[in-house]
């Protein structure tokens, strides 16, 4: 069941799309706290209006948090000389 209007849910798959960071991206932007947070907070988003998912939504607004809140941070990929 969904509570939202269709340009609602229409609107917020719009704003997930634009936000997310792609895998053309990923690796320039996966350690931009704002850019991580936004992110985060339209999955959320998302997952609320979308998926009627409280569990998940509020996972996401809590990771969005700890990234504007400097908690998480961006660990550097591997090199390709790397073992791992």
């Amino acid at each position: 069941m969904n509570y939202w209007e269709k340009d609602i849910v229409e609107l917020a798959q719009k704003l997930n799309d634009k936000l997310k960071i792609d895998h053309n991206n990923w690796h320039k932007l996966k350690g931009n706290k704002y850019k991580r947070s936004a992110e985060l907070m339209s999955a959320g988003l998302c997952q609320l209006i979308i998926g009627n998912n409280e569990e998940y939504a509020i996972n996401y607004m809590e990771e969005s948090i700890k990234w504007l809140k400097e908690i998480n941070v961006n660990k550097p990929c591997p090199s390709r000389d790397s073992s791992f």
